[in-house]
């Protein structure tokens, strides 16, 4: 099987996450979520990313210059990582992802490639 990517993001993720009112709601959905790519064999790992936290590098004028995250409306705030037989059926466990329903977020699946030196097998 091969391994996706899912990157969630999107501009409510802090917004949302934040609320008392629906934190409880959010986790059980993403609790549910998980639950349901376990079962189905999909899972491989998942993480979530500190908010506001943390460092963006560029190039600027030959300059290395650190600073801002992404604008807030491609804020990443996870990933997880799964396997599926194909994109097709990546996509389809991505749109049960509770970031697209509860956080008018999105979530890029890419698929995940393992680099291999020049010349070996």
């Amino acid at each position: 099987m091969t391994k996706y990517l899912l990157l969630l993001g999107g501009a409510d993720l802090d917004k949302r996450a934040g609320n008392a009112a629906l934190a409880p709601q959010m986790y059980e959905r993403f609790a549910s979520w998980l639950s349901a790519l376990r079962a189905s064999g999909r899972y491989v790992d998942s993480h979530k990313l500190h908010d506001q936290t943390g460092a963006r590098l560029t190039v600027r004028g030959g300059q290395v210059v650190e600073g801002p995250f992404m604008e807030t409306k491609e804020a990443v705030g996870g990933i997880f990582i799964i396997q599926a037989a194909s994109l097709e059926e990546a996509v389809a466990a991505a749109r049960e992802c509770p970031t697209l329903t509860m956080q008018n977020g999105f979530v890029e699946v890419r698929v995940v490639e393992e680099v291999r030196r020049p010349g070996s097998t």
